[in-house]
């Protein structure tokens, strides 16, 4: 008897280290898109700027891999517990897949990025009033005012945005937000309502960890810190909602269906 429980727990320690890594090397080429983006930025730092290229990449890289790892061994250990589901954590734990097919799921995730990214472009017009028009196509398209600026942070969009961030914010945050409510209420399961405060908590703070990248393209003032987190936290509750609903890899799809919709119009913008 003995043996066969020590067996089940190395068993149960292998698959949850095979799910850690998986995750933790799912998000890995978003950091390193980010990582190769901000060395010109980080090049622009007086102390900084006498170092080699590679070094400048490592800086980038170092607090977002470990913030990654804690994420993904967050996620991997409680997600399973408050039922949220991830189709590759699944495959590789052995767990009970979700009954619904990805393919049913993707266009419900396509359909909610699109829907996120429509209503926060309206809604971001009511803030022209308030915006300079250079600023606001400077907020808009980022610091590469150009075509070619656009098309240079696909990877970081898609990569990290549609990955990296799903996996931080959703897997871990999200998921460690949900279990902790659930525990200090000790409830049976955590409710429907418990889980649309966690996807708001996650949200917002998914809108607060875009300000210092908006802090590149322009001041933080007031209009400009309420706009970013306003828009963020409306696309938070998407990529929330599909997490709980469908699964990780749903809230992926939206999430990169709703950079595939401001990169059209970051594209319009500057052409």
């Amino acid at each position: 008897m003995q043996t066969a429980t020590s067996t089940e727990k190395r068993t149960g320690r292998r698959s949850f280290l095979k799910g850690v890594v998986a995750m933790f090397l799912l998000g890995v080429p978003g950091i390193a898109a980010v990582g190769i983006s901000s060395i010109e930025t980080l090049r622009q730092l007086p102390e900084l700027a006498d170092l080699p290229a590679v070094t400048l990449f490592f800086v980038g890289i170092s607090q977002p891999l470990v913030l990654l790892a804690v994420a993904c061994l967050v996620g991997t250990a409680l997600a399973p517990r408050v039922n949220l589901q991830s189709r590759l954590l699944a495959r590789l734990t052995g767990r009970i897949q979700p009954p619904s097919l990805f393919a049913e799921e993707v266009p419900i995730g396509v359909g909610v990025g699109i829907a996120a990214s429509l209503l926060t472009l309206t809604l971001d017009f009511g803030f022209t009033l308030l915006f300079p028009v250079d600023l606001l196509t400077t907020i808009a398209t980022g610091a590469n005012n150009s075509i070619f600026g656009v098309l240079a942070e696909i990877p970081v969009r898609f990569l990290y945005g549609g990955i990296t961030e799903e996996l931080l914010l959703r897997y871990g945050f999200m998921t460690l937000v949900v279990w902790g409510i659930w525990k200090l209420t000790g409830s049976e399961r955590p409710s429907d309502r418990l889980m649309w405060v966690a996807i708001f908590v996650s949200a917002v703070v998914f809108g607060l960890v875009h300000l210092p990248a908006m802090s590149l393209n322009a001041p933080l003032t007031a209009v400009v810190v309420v706009r970013t987190v306003l828009l963020n936290t409306i696309a938070g509750v998407g990529f929330g909602w599909l997490y709980w609903r469908q699964s990780l890899e749903t809230a992926m799809v939206g999430h990169a269906s709703f950079h595939v919709v401001l990169v059209i119009v970051s594209l319009v913008l500057v052409a």
